[in-house]
This record gives structure tokens, C-alpha cells and sequence, in this order.
């Protein structure tokens, strides 16, 4: 599992993502019982990528397909099958198309996002993409119109429950406790990639106190698409 997240605020996009790989197998027991087993395989796997300095793509869900890791399929894809002439609304369909037909839709899903000239105006695109159940979704569209927000994907528990309303008991009674809204239109640049390693950070440190599998860890890895500068990473690990 992992924690994708992506920002979209009138000066750009961000996008950003742990660094995580969760192992998962079954084993039989003697007298025929599965046992699941987990752990952390490496704090150092590659989840958001820079595409032709212009687009960013953050993948979450199955992190291989056939026991080999999804990054180098990735960056196959963007080999074969983009070019300085793709635009951004043309990638989800190529992601399907490539991840679906020809590797037998795993359970792999990918934010893609970036700009599109559009009579004269940068345009900002963000969709999710749903590999195994052939879905896209242009996650900062709706009813045909643009808005700034938010989208995440993955292990999401921790920050949904940081942001959605609740119940508390008191006595015998339950509150409402309703969540403050995040006004994500007047987020600055600087405001989405403080909100986006906020919301891993916490995550990371959360199910480091629970008793579960720690699905969310490593470093963060953020990147940023702005109309007029294309791709720049924030942060990124490097080898050594």
C-alpha cells in the first residue's frame, strides 16, 4: 500500500508519495488454514515520476505486476508511448491501454497530471486512473466544471478521519463534531506542498503508534507542475 497525494491550486499542481514497499503472501498451516504474512520490503521505491518535464504521475495499489516492480514498467510506458507531441487528456487512456490490454489489468491505480492549452489558457488536467476496474476519472472536473482541491489515494484512513466529521459520546449522548473546511482556493503553491507532506507525515507517524501494518513510510517525494515552468521536484531521494 502507499499514500499518493495531489494538489491542485490556482499557481500549480503537487504531487507527492511515500516510499514504501509492503510485502503480502499466504502460507497454509498443517491443518489447512491460510496465515497471512507482511512486511516491509524497501523504504526506497519509486512512486512519483516526472514525465518529459511536463506531466507527473504518482502510482499506489499493486507495486509489481508479476513479481516485477511497477516502476520499470512505468518507465517503459513513458518510453514507448509518449512524446513532446502528447497531451495531457490523451495519458489516461495510453495507461489502460498499456497497464490493461497487454499486463491483464492488475490492481494498479496512477494520478497523472499536468497543463493543456486551451483557447490560449493553461489548463489544468488531474485524473486518477483505475487499472483493474477500467475506470478514469478526471478527479478536478465536475458537472463539466474546473475547481481547486484535493485528491489522495491508497492508505487513506488516517487523514480521512483528520478531516471528516465525527461523533463523540458524551454520557449517554452522542456530539456531532463537524470538521472545519480546507479552503484549498486560497492555497499558495507553498501552502499544497506543506498540506501534501503533512498529510504523509502524519500518516507515517500515526500507524507507527497503531498496532498494524506500517503500509505508509520512507522518504517523501514531491513534485510540482506549474503552467509556465513545467515539472520541479521539492524533494526527491537520491541514491548514494
Amino acid at each position: 500500500m502507499s499514500l499518493i497525494v495531489t494538489l491542485f491550486v490556482p499557481e500549480g499542481i503537487v504531487l507527492s508519495g511515500d516510499s514504501r514497499l509492503t510485502l503480502n503472501w499466504k502460507e497454509k498451516k498443517s491443518k489447512g488454514e491460510d496465515i497471512n504474512y507482511s512486511i516491509n520490503g524497501s523504504d526506497s521505491t519509486n512512486k512519483i515520476f516526472n514525465i518529459k518535464n511536463r506531466f507527473a504521475l504518482g502510482t499506489f495499489g499493486a507495486a509489481d505486476i508479476k513479481g516485477i516492480p511497477i516502476a520499470g514498467f512505468i518507465n517503459e510506458f513513458i518510453e514507448e508511448k509518449i512524446d513532446d507531441n502528447t497531451e495531457i487528456d490523451e495519458i489516461p487512456n495510453k495507461l489502460q491501454d498499456f497497464f490493461g490490454v497487454k499486463h491483464n489489468f492488475p490492481r494498479v491505480n496512477f494520478y497523472i497530471s499536468g497543463y493543456k492549452i486551451e483557447n490560449s489558457i493553461s489548463v489544468q488536467h488531474v485524473y486518477h486512473v483505475d487499472i483493474a476496474k477500467k475506470s478514469i476519472n478526471q478527479v478536478n472536473k465536475t458537472n463539466g466544471k474546473s475547481f481547486f482541491g484535493a485528491n489522495w489515494g491508497g492508505e487513506i484512513e488516517t487523514l480521512s478521519r483528520l478531516i471528516s466529521n465525527v461523533k463523540i459520546k458524551r454520557g449517554t449522548d452522542w456530539k456531532d463534531i463537524t470538521a472545519s473546511p480546507i479552503l484549498y482556493n486560497f492555497f499558495t503553491l507553498q501552502d499544497a506542498i506543506d498540506f501534501c507532506e503533512y498529510a504523509i507525515h502524519t500518516t507515517i507517524n500515526t500507524l507507527r503508534f497503531q498496532r498494524r501494518i506500517k503500509t505508509v513510510g520512507g522518504p517523501i517525494d514531491t513534485l510540482i507542475i506549474r503552467p509556465d515552468k513545467g515539472v520541479s521536484w521539492i524533494s526527491r531521494k537520491e541514491l548514494k
